[in-house]
């Protein structure tokens, strides 16, 4: 499998990290913002009522981030 690279994303998109372990991200859409949460791989819609402060925040960087993304394969 091969993991994902930044170009496999929108121009704005932002990574996120929750509970250490899963990543998510926010891809910027034209009426609304989408999220999708990566674990394991495979991105599947995220409904981003479960964040909370503190349970959430931005990746450092795009390969901290794909660094997460690898440990959940």
């Amino acid at each position: 499998m091969n993991l994902p690279s930044k170009n496999d994303f929108p121009v704005g998109s932002r990574f996120y990290i929750k509970e250490f372990d899963v990543p998510l991200v926010q891809i910027p859409d034209a009426s609304l913002s989408k999220w999708f949460n990566w674990f394991g791989g495979k991105p599947k819609e995220y409904a981003p009522e479960g964040l909370k402060p503190g349970n959430n925040w931005e990746a450092e960087s795009f390969s901290e981030w794909q660094k997460i993304v690898k440990e959940s394969l």
